[in-house]
């Protein structure tokens, strides 16, 4: 089975979507940016941040470009209908929509678990293509299942939500390191440290040994994404232009104070 999207990506951005300054900056350059092809894609993206004052803490949207790789332009498509709900080309010829910034948290959660219809036309309502983009279930069911602080000299398991309809079988866990809030609590701190990445089965229960997580010193602050996905593609049928579809869901901590007791 071909790897899904959230393998090819540098992660941090998608999964650790938090708001502050620690928020990794939006790259597009996760699709490969030397292919032309893949300037032509859909993304259903929804995180859910751990976040124990807010249950709410989701960020679910839409993103979307159809562009000539020449020149950054929308050539060959005019319309993209998600889930029945249009969306609109932005300015910088790119399509968007954040259910949460338009106050439609509830339709964005109802897409978890479904199969999701996409509608793209091309240079006429003949050049049109529907496919459904399966956005895989949520990854938390208890905010108690990612954890506050880590004591790195304990081995740590992470608990999560199994999909029986995930394609891949498998999700992808990593703990990154935050170089700028480690710093600001210790400056002797590393500048950076390497992710741990970890494919594991979709099975609701993995336990990463203390022998990992010894790479993060104390004080430091971490964060930890679960994530699964999906990746398909079509063909516009008369302009021949290659869509990439590509789904994630995924589940991250705020960041996350290191300990050593």
């Amino acid at each position: 089975m071909r790897r899904p999207f959230i393998l090819i990506m540098g992660f941090g951005c998608l999964a650790s979507c938090h708001k502050n300054e620690v928020s990794p900056i939006k790259s597009w350059s996760w699709f490969g940016t030397d292919n032309p092809v893949v300037y032509n894609y859909v993304l259903i993206n929804a995180n859910q941040v751990a976040n124990k004052l807010d249950s709410n803490d989701f960020h679910i949207d839409v993103d979307a470009a159809f562009l000539d790789s020449s020149n950054n332009r929308i050539i060959g498509v005019g319309n993209l209908v998600v889930n029945s709900k249009p969306i609109s080309r932005n300015v910088d010829s790119t399509y968007s929509f954040d259910y949460i910034k338009q106050a439609s948290l509830n339709e964005g959660l109802a897409l978890y678990g479904t199969n999701v219809p996409v509608s793209i036309r091309g240079v006429s309502e003949l050049d049109t293509v529907t496919r459904s983009v399966y956005l895989p279930k949520k990854i938390l069911q208890n905010l108690s299942d990612f954890p506050d602080q880590i004591n790195v000299s304990q081995n740590l398991t992470l608990r999560w939500v199994t999909d029986q309809n995930n394609p891949w079988g498998k999700v992808i866990i990593q703990v990154y390191y935050y170089d700028g809030l480690s710093h600001a609590s210790d400056s002797t701190l590393p500048d950076h440290i390497n992710t741990l990445n970890f494919t594991v089965p979709d099975n609701g229960l993995h336990t990463i040994a203390a022998d990992d997580l010894k790479i993060f010193p104390a004080k430091s602050y971490i964060g930890i994404s679960i994530a699964r996905g999906t990746q398909s593609e079509s063909v516009l049928p008369i302009s021949k232009k290659r869509i990439f579809y590509f789904s994630n869901s995924s589940a991250s901590t705020p960041p996350v104070l290191v300990t050593t007791n």
